[in-house]
């Protein structure tokens, strides 16, 4: 009896905490507006996908050593699309492609990774719905090798 009773819990809990088709259909589309509003400089489809209050991070390391914490907010991140010129990118000859993985869902925060076949770098994402909109509000990334 104990043993049912625990498995009814497991379902109800994955059920009522779990992501929804449409959650993983919206979470997406938001990470699509912010790696491919980049590389296509549309500062309009960036603003869409990220909260104001956003924190973009990385770590770096100086030519002697010392490690660091840089920080990007919304406003530069915008800036930094609207100039986008792709010139340091992978495969010119080839279609741009993203790939979202969702990591996890839960209430309202999910936790996203996107890479793509043309930027040397990947991003962690963390998104949070706010009302009936996920908005990315923290992004740590990393040059790939």
């Amino acid at each position: 009896m104990k043993k049912n009773l625990l498995v009814v819990l497991f379902f109800v809990s994955i059920c009522s905490f779990g992501q929804t088709k449409s959650d993983t259909v919206e979470i997406r589309k938001t990470v699509l507006n912010y790696i491919e509003g980049f590389y296509n400089s549309d500062y309009q489809r960036m603003a869409k996908a990220i909260h104001p209050e956003l924190a973009k991070r990385i770590i770096v390391k100086d030519s002697i050593g010392n490690i660091m914490l840089q920080n990007m907010g919304s406003s530069q991140l915008i800036y930094n699309t609207k100039r986008n010129r792709n010139s340091n990118i992978l495969h010119a000859d080839k279609k741009f492609e993203a790939e979202v993985v969702i990591f996890d869902i839960y209430n309202n925060v999910a936790t996203v990774k996107v890479t793509t076949n043309k930027f040397k770098f990947m991003d962690y994402l963390h998104l949070g719905k706010f009302g009936n909109d996920w908005k990315i509000v923290n992004v740590l990334w990393e040059f790939l090798k």
